[in-house]
């Protein structure tokens, strides 16, 4: 599956190798529409851009190797691949590949100085625990030690990790604190967005100040370019990111030039940037002898009273940091991967009641999306879209074009799609085999994605669901049968994500609606 859940939720700093391992440890099922695989790949994206913009380099690099290896590695064996109406997007996630490359490289010393960084700060708090241990020599020293041994902590010496990356709570004990910071964040995210917008610095350039990374301006992957093949052929660096990615254990290099000392070998592979370009020199024009310049011109005088026409531009904004808080994991799938905390708005199913009230009346579904944003490791609703649908007393599908739309407007505002709601007008709370299927969809791409059910008549009138994994998940991806309703072999097949699962009722979270049907 494309997204499966990994332990980036860990407070300590990676290294590049344990996070590459994490990036690769996804299943790909082929069963699998490769359009759907494609949105896969750009939620992928969404996540990896909300954690740059953040400063969450050692998560967003997880991201954007993951997506290439989905696109390098995994889309060529698909049977679908070769299909004409996907070459546009393919083409186009090769062409995205060629350029986070780019970033991968950048950001690689980054987090092995701060993997590094901790190591050592791991070791002083080791050293200094056997310190205190060999100091207990009396009641009152072992008192002491005692009370030192417990003020210990991995940034005690130096390292100064907990203060840095500060603490991690329970969404579900702090629920106010989670929707002031969510409408924190947001405001900030905001306010970033055009202060950029007005300076003319793009958020990329906002995302390296606040991550202290620093560009190569003579960094260069090779292009992408057409070859005839029909698909179009990757350049020779994605060629190679593809062949390193298949083959972790070999290095290969292609330059005939010397090779500076490398570092030692190791499991994660991808191209390297190739040296920075020689500097360019512009030659002065000659002087015949005796020949001289003119001198320069004064400049013209200009009044002191400056109007806004002559001003010189602001300076670019200084970078503000999110809250150093984090809300950990505290539910798990079946298999006891960490699922991160969705906070959902609890008004937001009234107002979907009312949005499709005309609809139960006359027993037909209604379905909408729930859209948000990655803020201190929790998922938050901030958007319910109603997409373009055809609806039934016992269906509700999006069109092919809500469907685009829908998911056009969630790349456009930076938004990660995280799950559905539907009405069930005359049926009870339950997940039909119908909406098992769809609920598929939106839990591979991302596995806190719930599913919703209102069932006005019965009682209970509502549930939040989501797929098992194992087995669920896996069973109705590759279940291939086509029936409205259709029997499934496995009975465990969804579980309650309320209560004690990842959801999160968060009172007074705002959320906007919008409805995009035709």
């Amino acid at each position: 599956m494309a997204v499966p859940r990994y332990s980036t939720t860990s407070s300590r700093p990676l290294g590049v190798e344990e996070i590459v391992k994490q990036a690769l440890d996804y299943e790909f099922i082929s069963e699998r529409p490769l359009k759907a695989w494609l949105r896969s790949a750009k939620l992928l994206l969404t996540e990896a851009r909300i954690c740059e913009q953040d400063g969450d380099i050692q998560r967003a690099y997880l991201f954007l190797y993951r997506h290439a290896n989905l696109v390098i590695v995994k889309f060529p064996q698909h049977p679908e691949y070769k299909d004409p109406q996907l070459k546009a997007g393919i083409v186009a996630n090769g062409r995205i590949v060629e350029e986070n490359l780019k970033k991968l490289e950048q950001w690689k010393p980054k987090i092995k100085r701060d993997h590094e960084r901790y190591v050592q700060a791991i070791e002083r708090r080791n050293a200094e625990r056997q310190r205190v241990e060999a100091e207990r020599l009396s009641d009152q020293q072992e008192r002491v030690a005692n009370d030192e041994f417990g003020r210990l902590s991995v940034g005690a010496d130096g390292g100064a990790y907990d203060d840095e990356r500060g603490q991690a709570l329970d969404a579900n004990e702090h629920r106010q604190l989670a929707v002031d910071l969510a409408h924190q964040e947001i405001r900030r995210r905001d306010a970033t967005k055009q202060a950029t917008r007005r300076a003319g610095v793009s958020p990329a350039t906002v995302a390296e100040r606040r991550q202290g990374v620093v560009e190569d301006d003579g960094a260069r992957v090779q292009s992408y370019r057409d070859d005839g093949s029909g698909l179009g052929a990757v350049g020779e660096g994605v060629r190679l990111a593809g062949h390193m990615l298949q083959h972790p254990s070999q290095r290969q290099s292609r330059s005939t030039a010397p090779q500076q000392q490398r570092e030692p070998t190791s499991s994660y592979h991808y191209p390297s940037v190739p040296t920075k370009e020689g500097a360019m020199y512009w030659d002065m024009p000659s002087l015949q002898p005796g020949q001289q310049l003119p001198p320069p011109s004064r400049p013209a005088k200009h009044p002191l009273d400056r109007t806004p026409n002559n001003q010189s531009p602001p300076p670019p904004p200084i970078p503000t940091r999110p809250s150093k808080t984090t809300f950990k994991s505290t539910a798990t799938t079946e298999s006891g991967t960490p699922l991160r905390p969705l906070l959902l708005p609890p008004s937001l199913r009234t107002t979907f009641l009312n949005l499709a009230h005309a609809n139960t009346l006359a027993n037909l579904e209604t379905c909408g999306i729930l859209c948000g944003t990655l803020i201190s490791n929790a998922l938050i609703i901030t958007h319910l879209i109603i997409p373009d649908q055809h609806s039934t007393s016992d269906t509700c599908d999006t069109t092919e074009a809500g469907d685009n739309a829908l998911f056009d407007y969630a790349d456009s505002h930076n938004l990660l799609v995280c799950g559905w709601i539907h009405t069930h007008p005359s049926q009870s709370c339950f997940l039909s085999s119908r909406d098992l299927h769809t609920s598929s969809g939106y839990q591979v791409m991302l596995p806190e994605a719930i599913a919703i059910v209102c069932a006005p008549r019965h009682n209970p009138d509502w549930g939040i669901f989501r797929l098992t994994d194992p087995p669920g998940l896996g069973h109705v991806l590759r279940c291939e049968r086509k029936g409205l309703f259709h029997p499934h072999e496995e009975t465990r097949l969804y579980t309650d994500a309320g209560g004690k699962g990842h959801v999160v009722e968060g009172q007074g979270l705002r959320f906007e609606v919008v409805d995009l049907r035709v």
